[in-house]
């Protein structure tokens, strides 16, 4: 038999659990794919759905920037852009930011990395680590509703990093921490998209 104290404890913990990590939301289409280019630099993604699935043009988004003001995914347009969802508490985020540091820093013309921090522990937290650590590319913090985490199909656990070719349609989704090499090589897929 659980005590009650025990009993309050799951319950918190599930509420939490409920709130943070199980998410729904956006569009799955699984077997969506681009539409073919009609002009020689742009695919024509207009038909695309929206959501967080390999074939989907990725949700826009506006967040506030650690650094001050705001970033707006779509003004990311003409890069390829890697989007690591992550937060300071959490052990296997904290092992990948480095590799996806060097990435960042790899490519600096035509890729952006962006973290979307959840700020569970509040922004100042954030700011701090990306301090301490000395992580340079743009980190935004989730609106506390935690609504583009839904808008990406509902990241479940983090990290959880999306790959956006230079059009904003996503070509790779990886859950769990990943190597300076695999995430280079989902930048290169992205490119070659």
């Amino acid at each position: 038999m659980f005590t009650k104290p025990m009993k309050f404890s799951l319950l918190i913990l599930t509420l939490f659990s409920m709130v943070l990590l199980s998410a729904c939301g956006g569009d799955k289409a699984d077997d969506a794919k681009p539409a073919a280019g009609t002009d020689e630099h742009a695919a024509d993604t207009s038909g695309l759905v929206v959501g967080g699935a390999v074939g989907n043009m990725a949700p826009d988004f506006t967040l506030e920037n650690i650094a001050g003001g705001e970033l707006q995914l779509s003004s990311l347009k003409g890069k390829v852009v890697i989007i690591d969802f992550w937060d300071t508490w959490c052990p296997p985020c904290r092992k990948a930011l480095p590799s996806l540091e060097a990435v960042s820093k790899a490519h600096p013309d035509d890729l952006v990395v962006v973290g979307v921090a959840f700020g569970r522990d509040g922004i100042e937290k954030v700011r701090q680590y990306v301090t301490d650590n000395n992580l340079t590319f743009p980190m935004v913090v989730s609106d506390k509703k935690f609504q583009v985490a839904k808008d990406f199909g509902g990241v479940q656990s983090i990290p959880t990093t999306f790959v956006l070719d230079k059009n904003g349609v996503i070509v790779e989704v990886w859950v769990g921490g990943h190597s300076q090499a695999e995430y280079e090589a989902g930048y290169l897929k992205a490119l070659g998209s």
